[in-house]
């Protein structure tokens, strides 16, 4: 087996030697392509699955969110919960909210959106809403009669031309909001909030104690209470704390509630991300196979020869199998080079989307060495096939060329 594997690579040797320097550059270029679609679209996916999920950590869920056992509309001792999760080792901050639909108007333009009651000083360390208003200023710890709107409902942001909005309504403006219970309250737009993420901009804020009065809330209520841990990753440990402290209510991470809200839509460019590597993956191995294919065409009655003068099949065979390799290896090499060079590119760019959201493309280690082992592997057993099928031939009918 040693002396084929030497008399394969020297074969191999001497046909790459004496091949066409310029087609082989071209063959090269090819497979760099064919290996940068492997693994460029899935980064990409990844960079949009990072934006995505940072936006539920930074707005809705924080890292994790309590909300009410199924058949409860509030966390009733939303007080004690905090206490409690607070005092967990790894949680760095924590706050209570209550969420309510409505009706906002204003100019006789009505809009249905639903409004968030929070504390405004405790949402500095666990959420965004603070550093993202465009206009105005954030609500205060004793800001009454007063609202943050969504840039897509004043008519404002990027994406208000989709939606039904209230006219360009601006900080200063008057707006009526009526509650799903009825009650209808005026308030004063104290700023306009531009997240570029409809879950943001589609919604309001107001202070949490409004939405207690409006409801008639005794006691310690909320719809949800929002969670920030000290270190990322540390999610799933921290919530099985939260579980050993006492809490009763439903916890979840936010990776668990990403997944439940985008999981259509990232199993769509997964099926999407899976034809296009099966493509890739089929037209590689397809190419490497017309290649070796002609060359072992070409190459008969040499074949014939050697057989004849006592080299074994098994030789001929490993030599195309060390050609392919090599074909497949500086392709592969290429493609790295050309995909690190632009996944740099655009993490120092990142892709522009509405207007504001930047996709950076995220580099999985994991994906590459797949892609690299399956892409050897396809092609090597392709670049196999016709130098197997001609040297089971006989030695007379290789040499005619029969």
């Amino acid at each position: 087996m040693i002396d084929d594997i030497r008399v394969g690579s020297l074969i191999a040797y001497c046909s790459v030697k004496r091949g066409n320097k310029k087609t082989l550059m071209f063959i090269v270029f090819v497979l760099s392509l064919i290996f940068m679609n492997l693994v460029f679209l899935p980064s990409m996916i990844g960079g949009m699955m990072v934006l995505f999920t940072g936006m539920m950590q930074d707005y809705p869920y924080g890292d994790i969110v309590i909300e009410p056992m199924d058949d409860n509309t509030y966390i009733n001792n939303a007080d004690s919960v905090l206490q409690k999760v607070r005092a967990v080792e790894g949680v760095r901050a924590a706050t209570k909210r209550l969420d309510a639909g409505a009706s906002i108007e204003h100019k006789q333009k009505v809009v249905g959106a639903s409004i968030t009651g929070l504390l405004p000083t405790e949402e500095l360390e666990i959420s965004q809403y603070p550093y993202i208003i465009s206009e105005g200023d954030f609500l205060g710890e004793l800001s009454r009669d007063e609202i943050i709107i969504g840039a897509m409902i004043a008519g404002t942001g990027f994406g208000s031309e989709i939606y039904d909005n209230l006219g360009e309504v601006r900080p200063g403006s008057l707006v009526d909001v009526t509650y799903s219970n009825g009650v209808k309250r005026t308030y004063k737009v104290k700023g306009i909030m531009e997240g570029s993420f409809e879950l943001v901009d589609l919604n309001a804020l107001v202070n949490y104690k409004e939405i207690e009065d409006v409801y008639g809330l005794e006691g310690s209520k909320a719809t949800s209470v929002v969670v920030r841990v000290d270190k990322q990753g540390t999610e799933g440990q921290i919530k099985d704390k939260i579980r050993e402290a006492g809490v009763n209510e439903q916890i979840f991470t936010w990776a668990d509630k990403s997944e439940t809200l985008i999981k259509q839509a990232m199993q769509s460019m997964g099926a999407i991300d899976t034809m296009s590597k099966f493509v890739s993956l089929i037209v590689g191995a397809a190419l490497v196979l017309i290649i070796i294919y002609i060359n072992v065409l070409n190459r008969k009655k040499e074949i014939g020869i050697l057989k004849a003068v006592g080299i074994t099949p098994r030789s001929i065979v490993l030599s195309y199998a060390f050609l392919s390799t090599f074909y497949v290896s500086l392709g592969i090499l290429s493609g790295l080079i050309l995909y690190f060079s632009l996944m740099f590119y655009f993490q120092a760019n990142p892709v522009v989307f509405y207007e504001t959201m930047e996709i950076s493309p995220q580099i999985d280690p994991v994906l590459l060495i797949e892609s690299i082992v399956t892409m050897l592997t396809l092609s090597v057993i392709a670049g196999i096939l016709p130098a197997w099928s001609v040297s089971k031939e006989s030695i007379l009918k290789a040499i005619w060329g029969r």
